[in-house]
């Protein structure tokens, strides 16, 4: 598969802290603002399929609409992920053409850290707490996170999504 997201997801207890060793460790912030994520489907027909198609907002970035295929077996959370940037208004009359409706929608406190090749985000949702997630390469990954003194303990294994809706059959 040309376009795979390997990606591990950790409930943080003290940001505060994280964000010290980010900087230690030579992470540096690219962006931060509240990200807007809006899941389009026709109908159930991708939730059947385990597929999710994400239109999110961030900050100044440009918003990017995205498929997500089902998880792959794994150490870490991997799956078929194509993303490309869409003007919103484009991206509306694109899924409003294809019969595509809001679904699910959650906003987040996000902020966006690049450290090497590997992208590092401090999330925000409120009920839940903090998160830091580590996209990256397996191996990578595995640094990130005995660099910030992470553990298994640590990983949270649900999707925003199944933990926002309670449905450990979401996307």
């Amino acid at each position: 598969m040309a376009f795979v997201e390997i990606e591990q997801k950790y409930r943080l207890k003290d940001p505060a802290k994280t964000r010290a060793l980010l900087k230690k460790i030579g992470a540096r912030k690219i962006a931060s603002g509240v990200e807007l994520n809006e899941f389009y489907d026709k109908g159930d027909f991708l939730k059947k399929q385990k597929v999710a198609l994400r239109f999110r907002r961030f900050g100044k970035q440009p918003a990017t609409l995205t498929l997500k295929g089902p998880r792959i077996r794994s150490r870490f959370t991997k799956r078929m992920e194509i993303e490309t940037p869409m003007d919103p208004a484009t991206a509306k009359a694109f899924l409003k053409f294809l019969g595509c409706r809001v679904c699910r929608r959650y906003s987040k406190r996000r902020e966006l850290f690049k450290l090497g090749e590997a992208f590092v985000t401090l999330d925000f949702l409120k009920k839940f707490g903090w998160f830091l997630e580590i996209e990256a390469q397996p191996q990578s990954i595995r640094n990130i996170e005995r660099k910030l003194g992470l553990t298994r303990a640590d990983r949270e294994e649900r999707s925003y999504l199944q933990m926002l809706f309670h449905r450990l059959d979401s996307h």
